[in-house]
């Protein structure tokens, strides 16, 4: 299906591994032009490699990082049609007694911030475009919160109620705001030596793979019974930047695999 994305901008936060690579792939695969920001420099290498991709290599954390995007946007692309909010870390907690002041600043800062910050830099290169649409990165999490990702999930919640004040205001001026909200999701976090999934695996007492199996059927209760892939959830935000969803927003697109039983 032709998602009619070609000739468009795009800005990609966390565009190194992951969701957002998986994001930057298909835009480009969809004929689109990428700004893609992630502060790994080995990330970005690869990032600039590709055709119709240039990387920035930006702390999204930082106060200034929305800004500085912005201004790139302008001097690189010279305008911007789509921007996805992907950026984000998800640290692994004792317990909520466990998290300081310091720590939740740094998980909000990135996770909220950047958004906050990124959205306000973007909006008056959005306005300029005739398809301008949003897409921030929530997580089902921000609905069902659990201890072990105490500040990650209040990050989310806020990620998901500011996805619905942006809609409702820019909406009028035709900027279209969505958030798709991932359920467990097999990323190089999950994988990576001291990840999810080996957190997972000390926290069930069972072996790696037993232990996510046993986490997403199980505890997370996913009816497909596995975890998504990054591609799968790139899929769903290129569909909600895409023309095809041209009248949807304030919208939520879980991509969690049935793990929801009630009614939404």
């Amino acid at each position: 299906m032709d998602l009619g994305l070609a000739g468009r901008r795009a800005i990609v936060t966390g565009a190194g591994k992951g969701i957002g690579r998986a994001v930057v792939e298909t835009l480009v695969n969809e004929g689109a032009t990428v700004l893609a920001a992630d502060l790994d420099p080995d990330c970005c290498a690869e990032l600039d490699a590709m055709s119709n991709v240039r990387a920035a290599q930006v702390d999204m954390s930082a106060a200034d990082a929305g800004n500085r995007l912005a201004t790139l946007t302008h001097e690189v692309l010279g305008g911007l049609d789509i921007l996805v909010n992907n950026v984000g870390a998800a640290p692994l907690r004792p317990g909520f007694l466990e998290v300081d002041d310091d720590a939740w600043r740094r998980t909000l800062d990135l996770n909220l911030m950047s958004v906050i910050r990124t959205v306000r830099a973007a909006i008056p290169l959005l306005s300029g475009s005739d398809a301008a649409a949003v897409v921030n990165v929530a997580s089902t999490s921000g609905r069902y919160p659990e201890p072990m990702l105490v500040d990650y999930a209040a990050s989310k919640a806020a990620v998901l109620s500011l996805t619905g004040a942006l809609a409702t205001e820019f909406g009028p001026a035709g900027i279209r705001v969505n958030a798709v909200s991932p359920g467990p999701t097999r990323t190089p976090l999950w994988d990576q030596p001291g990840g999810f999934a080996d957190a997972l695996a000390e926290r069930h007492g069972l072996p790696r793979e037993e232990a996510v199996a046993h986490h997403v059927r199980d505890v997370r209760k996913v009816a497909l019974g596995r975890p998504a892939t990054a591609q799968q959830v790139a899929d769903a935000i290129v569909y909600l930047v895409s023309p095809r969803a041209s009248h949807v927003t304030g919208t939520v697109l879980a991509v969690h695999g049935g793990m929801a039983t009630h009614l939404m």
